[in-house]
């Protein structure tokens, strides 16, 4: 009934719109950012009357602006008004579960999660701790449905992310699963893996990120086909699609390289 209600919203061509439930997000793009922040203007000022037609009330204090852009210095913005009220300009901001910033980096989004699994880590202490008397097999299951959960949601959105933020997570699940078995320092983090016959969080992500793309709905994918995705782009690299042209090395160090495939297909004119 919700989608029925939100059916006409209004819809321009500067514009795009990310509906989820009751949760939107207004896009648009420009090479010059008050280009940009005009034709969001431009658009709020039409969906302010359609919210006033409908009676639908929005609450300016939890909207916000983030102005993606890899520039340092970027002029002084005027911000955008909704209902009379500003909506301040952010440098990060957390939408659907994953944090984004300006740089699409994910740093804030990686730190927060690797936090919120050793906090689920630690709550689980009696349980996994390695004189807990539950059977290595009893142990796993903890782990993998409800840390393993906390630490990689949303992984197929920030996937792409430096390697020195996926190291954190493979370090964090390495410790883990030698405490669940309360192995030697001396024993070899791959060698525990191969007995759990676990994936390493790297391809374990991999996997993840195959499967979200293949349910993704009809018009998601024909927004996916309109992109400009060139994996000879750099800029093109760190899109959730890029993902899956990588291959992983997680034992001893951990290593991302492109797949030789793919990068032949880049060189192609």
């Amino acid at each position: 009934m919700f989608n029925i209600y939100v059916n006409d919203i209004p819809n321009l061509p500067s514009s795009h719109l990310a509906i989820f439930a009751d949760d939107t997000a207004i896009l648009t793009k420009h090479k010059h950012p008050d280009i940009a922040v005009q034709a969001l203007q431009t658009y709020v000022s039409q969906l302010q009357l359609w919210l006033t037609d409908w009676k639908i009330k929005v609450n300016p204090s939890k909207c916000a602006c983030l102005l993606f852009t890899k520039k340092r210095n970027m002029p002084v913005l005027n911000p955008i008004q909704i209902f009379g009220q500003p909506v301040p300009f952010v440098s990060e901001y957390k939408y659907l579960g994953p944090i984004l910033d300006a740089k699409l980096n994910f740093d804030s989004h990686i730190q927060r999660a690797v936090t919120k699994a050793k906090n689920s880590s630690f709550a689980l202490g009696r349980l996994i701790a390695p004189k807990s008397t539950l059977a290595t097999k009893h142990k796993l299951p903890f782990y993998k449905t409800i840390v393993r959960l906390v630490k990689l949601y949303g992984s197929p959105i920030w996937g792409t992310t430096s390697i020195r933020n996926l190291r954190k997570f493979q370090f964090f699940q390495n410790q883990q699963l030698a405490r669940i078995v309360n192995a030697p320092w001396y024993v070899r983090r791959k060698l525990i893996h191969q007995d759990l016959k676990i994936d390493p969080v790297l391809d374990f992500m991999k996997i993840i990120s195959k499967k979200f793309l293949e349910k993704i709905t009809p018009d998601s994918q024909r927004i996916v086909a309109t992109s400009t995705l060139r994996p000879s782009r750099p800029i093109s690299r760190k899109r959730p699609r890029a993902m899956l042209d990588y291959t992983y090395e997680n034992f001893p160090s951990i290593k991302r390289r492109r797949d030789v495939n793919t990068m032949a297909e880049s060189l192609d004119p």
